[in-house]
């Protein structure tokens, strides 16, 4: 799956950009979180352009 780049508001007005996969459990819980109001927006910035680092 792709990498995203997402863009987290808290309730505290702190930010904070993360990689998550596209389709991933991840994105899907911070969407859960932004339906309970426990976050104030989760926001797709733009597809990663980025490799996942080599292992």
């Amino acid at each position: 799956m792709a990498l995203v780049a997402v863009k987290i508001v808290n309730n505290s007005d702190q930010t904070v950009e993360r990689l998550v996969e596209e389709d991933g459990e991840e994105l899907e819980y911070l969407r859960k979180l932004l339906r309970r109001e426990d976050l104030k927006s989760v926001e797709v910035v733009k597809p990663s352009t980025r490799k996942p680092a080599a292992k």
